[in-house]
């Protein structure tokens, strides 16, 4: 396999910053002035979401809605469709995923997902029919999605480490294509008493992995397991007892499924 290079570029216009990484054997091959153009247009969308759900922005169609104005719902078909999303996010994970937090809306969790994968899908993925371009992922937060240049044998490489000792590796995936989500921190309105610190989902978008790593860790070592079969889920819970219990496709070799 020949040595791979990686070129980050940070994009500093949201709460959270977007890391986009370049895998490539030979810089020089790269199109920059390609790249530079792709990365101007990412700017400008990027500012477009802080406008509407930035909520250090009061002005943002978020913090106004916040404030009980519900006209975004109307006039902006992004905010629309993140709503409509995060409804369906609770629903599906029967309310173990929740957008609501100290009786506000607030779908920041789910959003990181969702713009990861509008980002990736309209900008990023075109950029693997340039030459010496092999590899791109685009990250926000824990939230990463991952693709890879067709018939070449290169694959992201993501770790998985131990949520009380960072310096401690538990796990690591080797990814083509993708996205990974890891969640240890109890957003949901709806948690179940476990000791459950940490779930990693793998999922074929970022919207998808980061809701069920946010239900996965609401729900808990008992619920966790019936929609890990139900929805056919891979990745990697973290117990604070059990400790690391893998699951792939529904099945996992620790967790006892419902049927």
């Amino acid at each position: 396999m020949p040595e791979y290079k990686y070129l980050s570029i940070v994009v500093n216009k949201f709460d959270l910053p977007f890391e986009i990484k370049l895998a490539t054997v030979d810089p020089d091959l790269i199109d920059t002035n390609l790249v530079d153009k792709t990365i101007e247009k990412i700017s400008e969308n990027i500012k477009e979401y802080d406008a509407t759900f930035s909520l250090e922005n009061h002005d943002s169609l978020l913090s106004r809605f916040q404030d009980g104005e519900e006209t975004g719902l109307m006039t902006s078909k992004i905010f629309r469709e993140v709503y409509e999303q995060t409804i369906t996010a609770e629903q599906m994970t029967h309310h173990y995923f929740s957008s609501y937090f100290n009786g506000k809306y607030d779908p920041i969790g789910l959003l990181n997902g969702w713009m990861i994968d509008q980002i990736f899908n309209h900008y990023l993925l075109s950029l693997l029919s340039s030459e010496g371009i092999d590899g791109i992922s685009l990250r926000c937060g824990e939230d990463v999605r991952l693709a890879s240049r067709p018939n070449i044998d290169f694959r992201w490489r993501i770790a998985i480490n131990d949520p009380k000792n960072l310096g401690i590796l538990l796990a690591t995936y080797y990814l083509q294509n993708g996205a990974i989500s890891t969640s240890n921190e109890k957003r949901s309105l709806r948690k179940e008493k476990s000791n459950v610190e940490q779930v990693t989902i793998v999922s074929n978008n970022a919207l998808d992995a980061n809701i069920w790593s946010s239900a996965g860790i609401a729900a808990g070592t008992n619920k966790f397991p019936g929609f890990v079969s139900k929805y056919h889920l891979t990745g990697v819970l973290v117990d604070e007892y059990v400790g690391m219990e893998n699951f792939r496709d529904g099945f996992s070799d620790k967790i006892e499924m419902s049927k």
